[in-house]
Parts: structure tokens; C-alpha cells; sequence
């Protein structure tokens, strides 16, 4: 086997070069740890899906505390998303690495649902339930349809 110094060069980290665009990472466990050049304490993020760490900033910092509070043992199997994007960092625009926390799963409803429709300004619209006339109560009857120029020849006092 050969001694490569290359593998010396490896950073036990995460850096915005190992990401692309974004991915899905499982917190192992929190570490504090002794990194960059000056030697600062830091909150490092370990991953079940990755041997590389997430050294965490002020921000992705307050970012995971947010969401998952304050002592970092709770914080173990959440998942979080790991993205890049430009920065600040010493007065030059750097690419970055930030945290979001995923949106929930949605519950699935048991009752068949009708497909979404788009509506006459291109947004989805959910379909309305169907109803049967028999299952409609007699004594309920609609609004009456107003036009439009009905609706908007409200007076307003001013």
C-alpha cells in the first residue's frame, strides 16, 4: 500500500466543496472541538451518513438551537439539510455552508382525495369533495351569485 501524502491533506470537516447544491445529513452526536488556526472552541456536528463533521458558526448555530433547543444531547437523529451559498466572511464573499431544518412530513389522509387543479391564474388549487344532491340538507340553499361589478360598487366613505 502506498503512502500518499494527499491523504494528509483531508480535512476532518465539512467545507463548502464537499456539498453540492444540498444534502440530507442524520446528527450522530455534538462534539466541542479546538479548530482553525486560532484554536477556537467550537460546536462540531457529527453525522450518521458521513465521517465529516459540521464545525458550527454563530448562525447555523442559533439555526439548530432553534429548532431543537438548547442542550445538544436532544439533538441527536434529526435530520438536517446542509446547503451552500455565498457569505460574508472577513470582508470577502466566500461560498458558505448553512443548515435549514426540513419541512415536516404531511400526514396522509385515509379518504381518496380528487387531484389538484390549476386555477385561471396558475396556482394549484385543491379539488372541492364531491357532493350528492340526495346528501345536501334542502333547508341550506346557496348564496346568490353576485357579478363582479356588483361586488365592487361598494360604497366607501371617506
Amino acid at each position: 500500500m502506498a503512502l500518499l501524502a494527499s491523504n494528509y491533506d483531508q480535512s476532518h470537516f465539512l467545507k463548502a466543496d464537499d456539498i453540492d447544491g444540498e444534502r440530507k445529513f442524520r446528527i450522530k452526536t455534538v462534539t466541542e472541538e479546538m479548530v482553525g488556526t486560532e484554536k477556537e472552541k467550537k460546536l462540531v456536528v457529527w453525522f450518521t451518513n458521513d465521517a465529516k463533521g459540521l464545525v458550527l458558526n454563530k448562525t447555523n448555530n442559533r439555526v439548530l438551537r432553534g429548532a431543537f433547543g438548547d442542550d445538544t444531547v436532544g439533538w441527536a437523529k434529526k435530520i438536517i439539510i446542509v446547503f451552500t451559498m455565498m457569505v460574508d466572511m472577513r470582508g470577502q464573499i466566500v461560498p458558505g455552508l448553512r443548515v435549514r431544518i426540513p419541512p415536516p412530513k404531511q400526514a396522509v389522509t385515509t379518504t381518496a382525495a380528487k387531484p389538484s387543479q390549476a386555477s385561471g391564474n396558475g396556482q394549484t388549487v385543491a379539488a372541492k369533495p364531491s357532493v350528492k344532491d340526495d346528501e345536501l340538507d334542502d333547508d341550506i340553499k346557496p348564496p346568490p351569485a353576485q357579478s363582479l361589478a356588483d361586488e365592487l360598487d361598494d360604497e366607501i366613505s371617506f
